[in-house]
């Protein structure tokens, strides 16, 4: 793809989806591709992975249908490793590859990937750089606030990898010593966009249209990536583009979200098997109903779920009352 459509397509459609480890597999890929996402991505895969090519990897690796321009978000210490990963993602038909810059789990941080480039600037650039060399496909960044809050530096390393020709940089307006307690900080991800010519999504603290609208606003991105607001809610999708192009939007009904739901749990079963397909949707399945009065009683219920018929009676349980939705029996 060339880089001047995956530009139009970003600055166009102001939204990108995100990597979402555990969560954007093929099968909840799926799901979001039937709400036509300009942009959909894969969750996190280590470089290495990718190269070895196994049989696991390779069926994350399956693209899903419809017009998304479509990536693969890797993560790696190695240069060279990064790149031929690369070459893999770009040979297997994918539109783009994101490069992690952020992640702070432990046993990815302490390899000197995620987080860890943040710190080390020389090891990102020649990762991105390596990147860009290896492929003709569209290369991005998804970076931090910083490292710590101490130590600020996305300014400057976007710099850096705008100059070796990233198309695109996410910046989760957060530093790294907490993953989802401090506030979104706007200010320094619109320091980022001053200082570039090229799209910066921003990305943190985004859960509705209202929140979407807010962010670019606050911090002139050319567009945002919602994060754990899309996890059992494809419907975002629809609401944030609804309030870009100024259309009305109508929340789903129950019985939509139990369509989305069954639909997702098929999924998961078909691409895990039963048993381990059921046991994915028992992390997921709340997500869907998460303003449902009960909502403790429901999650406690799930986790005793082994099969998808268990699944199935389990959403029977769900229903409304009035302008409600309940779980288990009305007040």
């Amino acid at each position: 793809m060339k880089h001047s459509t995956f530009t139009r397509r970003l600055r166009e459609s102001k939204l990108m989806l995100p990597p979402l480890a555990g969560y954007t597999d093929l099968p909840y890929r799926a799901i979001l591709a039937m709400f036509n996402p300009p942009f959909i991505v894969t969750e996190m895969l280590s470089a290495q992975a990718v190269i070895r090519r196994g049989p696991k990897t390779m069926r994350i690796l399956e693209r899903t249908v419809g017009t998304s321009i479509k990536g693969v978000q890797l993560v790696g210490s190695d240069p060279a490793v990064v790149g031929e990963a690369a070459r893999v993602v770009e040979s297997v038909g994918f539109d783009y590859v994101d490069i992690n810059m952020g992640c702070t789990v432990g046993k990815i941080a302490q390899n000197g990937a995620g987080i860890s480039l943040m710190k080390d600037e020389d090891r990102a650039v020649s990762i991105a750089s390596a990147v860009v060399d290896a492929v003709e496909i569209s290369v991005t960044c998804k970076i931090r606030i910083g490292a710590t809050r101490q130590s600020q530096n996305a300014v400057q390393l976007s710099r850096k990898l705008a100059d070796v020709g990233v198309a695109a940089i996410t910046v989760h307006g957060r530093s790294g010593e907490k993953k989802f307690g401090l506030p979104v900080d706007h200010q320094g991800i619109k320091e980022v966009v001053d200082a570039l010519t090229i799209p910066v999504v921003a990305n943190g603290g985004i859960f509705t249209g209202r929140d979407a609208e807010e962010m670019l606003h606050r911090t002139g991105a050319a567009a945002v990536m919602p994060g754990r607001g899309l996890i059992g809610n494809p419907w975002l999708i629809t609401e944030i583009l609804s309030t870009f192009s100024g259309s009305p939007y109508s929340p789903p009904t129950l019985l939509e979200k139990k369509d989305i739901c069954l639909l997702h749990l098929r999924k998961l079963c078909d691409f895990y098997g039963e048993k381990s397909g059921t046991l994915e949707m028992r992390k997921i399945l709340p997500e869907y109903f998460s303003g449902c009065h009960h909502l403790k009683d429901l999650k406690h219920d799930v986790e005793k779920v082994t099969t998808s018929e268990e699944v199935i009676e389990l959403l029977d349980r769900i229903h409304e009352g009035g302008s409600k939705i309940f779980y288990g029996h009305l007040d």
